[in-house]
């Protein structure tokens, strides 16, 4: 076979790549803001059903490359309007970066592909399409959660908050939702590909009630009275944020939402709500209202940009005004878009395409957590909300959870939705109400049960008053983390190696010895 004719088995084998990139592109429609995740759920028994049709590993590697060229190329689309219309990238380098990015987050659903394709031909149907297609599907999600500082946009599981199978994510966390959804797509192709009715009913009739019943059980318990909370919305577009002459009016209008709810036990303003360093505005302009806040009773956390001199570091963070010595740093940064990797080599390609570039420090995972409203709170920026490790760091100690963001990077995408569905699914897995805080929306109070309790709508300013309950205990995930749904594909994985080569001339087990 030519290197062409190889390419091109690997990239079209054939007509059906077209449905696979459609399959994809509809499956966004079942995450948020549209909340059809049936689809997701056809959508992936789709994509399995080319994989159990593919006649080869080149094909299914196919396959699942288009579908995620649909799904990422439609769902993710909103990281153009950061890149070109807010950050000055040319628009020729931002669509070729953001394709770029398309094409790495597709080639995991490739790969997935091709291990499924993999082990299909030597399994037997029923056992390839309940577990063998799901783990492999669920492995790659798992690899873009940790892999280049983490990718884990628009994972399965996220898409069915509020359904039965949401009750796996206190144990499993979304990893083992997105497993629950895989394996009942398996299910479906298993009835309509080889007619196998009553087995695939009895696995669904089995794994939606389970979950069903998981929904209600009862990980954690509320504890003492709930906090009043006010969470300050500006509203303020990104191209005006960091104009001088908007300053002075962007502060005004979040220091008077501010002294309008000092009744609150605590106010929240968003990610770098206050656009400079703190050391200069809290000896300049807002000297006389951080001196003020320091004699109130309520707790004023602001975003603002602290900086180490000596060492050159700035970081991203959430200070409180009333005690600014309670300081949290962002940890987990954004890649290429809050720190660069290999300093002097990014720096010149920046150049050379002609976007600026600016670096922050990550903070450290041994920082004091803060007391607000009297009580122990887990503080997130923004990118660090998607990665529910993170936020375990500060439990069983963290009574609830704040998370700030500025959106409007992203105004008017998918985006803003997209985060608020991932910030209930946090709330779900690690079972401790959230508070989430953004500039342009969806600010919001998201419960235990990852249900939106009182939310402010995106694209208008304004206060957000609500309760927030503390709660004490750790769900298993919060405990365990990703481990056991690993644990779990990994083992399916490896049952199928030893299966396969425990006995042939390959691969031997210790304890057996080879025949004379």
């Amino acid at each position: 076979m030519s290197r062409f004719a190889r390419l091109k088995s690997y990239l079209w084998p054939d007509y059906w790549v077209l449905v696979a990139a459609l399959l994809g592109a509809v499956s966004v429609l079942g995450f948020a803001p549209f909340h059809f995740s049936p689809l997701v759920l056809l959508a992936l028994a789709g994509l399995f059903w080319l994989w159990a049709r593919a006649g080869s590993v080149s094909a299914a590697f196919a396959y699942g490359l288009w579908f995620g060229l649909g799904l990422f190329g439609v769902g993710v689309s909103w990281i153009f309007s950061a890149m070109y219309f807010y950050s000055g990238v040319p628009m020729v380098a931002a669509l070729a970066l953001v394709a770029g990015f398309v094409v790495l987050m597709a080639l995991f659903v490739a790969f997935a592909g091709a291990l499924a394709c993999s082990v299909y031909r030597d399994e037997a149907p029923g056992r390839a399409l309940l577990w063998l297609f799901p783990a492999a599907w669920v492995l790659l999600e798992a690899l873009r959660y940790y892999v280049f500082g983490g990718l884990p946009f628009l994972l399965t599981g996220t898409s069915h908050i509020g359904s039965w199978l949401d009750g796996y994510a206190p144990v499993l966390g979304v990893l083992g939702v997105s497993f629950a959804v895989a394996i009942t797509a398996g299910a479906l192709v298993w009835f309509i590909r080889h007619q196998q009715a009553l087995p695939a009913a009895l696995v669904v009739a089995f794994l939606w009630p389970i979950g069903g019943v998981l929904q209600n059980a009862t990980w954690v318990t509320p504890v003492d009275e709930p906090i009043d909370v006010a969470l300050i919305q500006g509203n303020t577009a990104q191209d005006e944020k960091w104009q001088r002459d908007r300053f002075w009016s962007m502060m005004r209008e979040y220091i008077a939402m501010t002294r309008d709810n000092l009744d609150a036990d605590v106010i929240i303003w968003p990610e770098t709500a206050i656009p400079g360093f703190f050391d200069q505005v809290a000896q300049g302009p807002l000297q006389r209202f951080f001196a003020d806040a320091r004699l109130q009773s309520s707790d004023i956390l602001v975003g603002v940009i602290t900086r180490d001199s000596e060492k050159q570091a700035y970081f991203n963070a959430m200070v409180n005004l009333r005690d600014p010595q309670q300081v949290y740093h962002k940890r987990r940064l954004v890649l290429f878009g809050e720190y660069y990797p290999f300093g002097a080599l990014s720096t010149r390609l920046a150049d050379w395409f002609g976007f600026p570039l600016s670096q922050f420090s990550a903070g450290t995972n041994t920082q004091p957590m803060l007391t607000l409203g009297g009580q122990p709170a887990g503080v997130s920026i923004c990118f660090e909300m998607l990665f529910a490790s993170e936020l375990a760091r500060d439990l069983p100690q963290a009574r609830y959870f704040i998370t700030t963001s500025n959106d409007a990077w992203f105004a008017h995408t998918l985006e803003p939705a997209q985060m608020r569905q991932e910030a209930q699914m946090r709330a779900r897995e690690l079972g401790r109400e959230l508070v989430r805080v953004n500039n342009t929306g969806y600010s919001s109070v998201i419960g235990v049960d990852g249900q939106v309790k009182a939310e402010l709508m995106p694209n208008q300013s304004g206060v957000l008053r609500a309760q927030v309950q503390p709660y004490e205990g750790m769900t298993p995930y919060a405990r365990w983390g990703n481990s056991l749904i690993l644990l779990l594909v990994i083992g399916l994985f490896a049952s199928v190696l030893a299966k396969r080569y425990a006995f042939t001339g390959r691969f031997r087990l210790p304890t057996q010895k080879k025949a004379k």
